[in-house]
């Protein structure tokens, strides 16, 4: 896999409320190159995890419907503003990092 994520992170993320999840829809990366590469490592490792589930290769279908009815670019806004504070600039989302 391209890059190791936090797994003590990801389990804070995932219990996160949708509410508060939600207060990272506004996390603005001020790196775009950075938040990219991390953002591509996190769906190729989904990518993964998902074909794992279903004991094959997903098809393109399948990785779509998984991100686009999933949760998963929210919890990647959290993880990324969690684990990169210095990176992102994103005042709503600063009271549920702390």
């Amino acid at each position: 896999m391209a890059q190791q994520f936090d797994q003590e992170l990801l389990d804070r993320v995932d219990s996160l409320s949708p509410d508060e999840l939600l207060a990272f829809k506004q996390v603005c990366p001020m790196d775009l190159k950075h938040y990219m590469g991390v953002q591509r490592a996190w769906i190729e490792d989904d990518i993964y995890f998902l074909g794992c589930e279903l004991r094959c290769k997903p098809s393109a279908a399948q990785i779509a419907e998984r991100i686009l009815t999933g949760r998963q670019s929210r919890r990647f806004r959290a993880y990324y503003a969690m684990r990169y504070p210095d990176k992102v600039s994103c005042p709503e989302s600063m009271l549920v990092m702390h």
